[in-house]
């Protein structure tokens, strides 16, 4: 079996239900093609570098799939023929894929991403601390110049 790459753009204009049924019934393609998905990916909807059909905007889609060829060949002629499709790619990923080996390397990607996501959250947290810290021993002088700098509660200028 084949691993295949197909990314497309819906309009910008067709709704949350539309867009869900259309990646529904390209996944249905693929598994009534004796295809497996791997993953599916929906970019959200972004600006696009020039105008396509009238549009300056789209919604995008990358499929990650397994399937003899034929089957990716049906996927293209569905898109060509929809409406709400403003362009597509596919592209072979590997000739000779493992469905599970592929499904192994996705699920270690996704743990090293939130891995390091975590490692950032906590290195945030620490800055922050650390600064807060600076602040809270700051010499007694410093906030006493700061007050009368910045002026009494009043506001005044002038220390009480």
């Amino acid at each position: 079996m084949r691993r295949y790459e197909t990314i497309f753009i819906l309009r910008p204009d067709a709704g949350d239900p539309q867009i869900k049924e259309t990646i529904k019934r390209y996944e249905g393609i693929i598994a009534a093609g004796s295809g497996e998905m791997i993953e599916t990916e929906e970019w959200g909807s972004r600006e696009l570098a020039y105008r396509i059909k009238g549009e300056r905007r789209g919604y995008y889609v990358r499929l990650d799939y397994v399937s003899p060829g034929p089957v990716m060949n049906e996927i293209e002629r569905n898109l060509k023929l929809s409406d709400a499709v403003l362009r597509y790619l596919s592209v072979l990923v590997d000739d000779d894929a493992d469905v599970a080996k592929v499904r192994e390397e996705l699920e270690a990607r996704n743990r090293r991403i939130a891995e390091a996501k975590a490692a950032q959250e906590a290195r945030a947290a620490t800055l922050m601390a650390s600064q807060q810290e600076k602040i809270e021993d700051a010499p007694e002088e410093i906030m006493e110049a700061a007050v009368d700098e910045i002026g009494g509660p009043d506001g005044d200028g002038q220390p009480d």
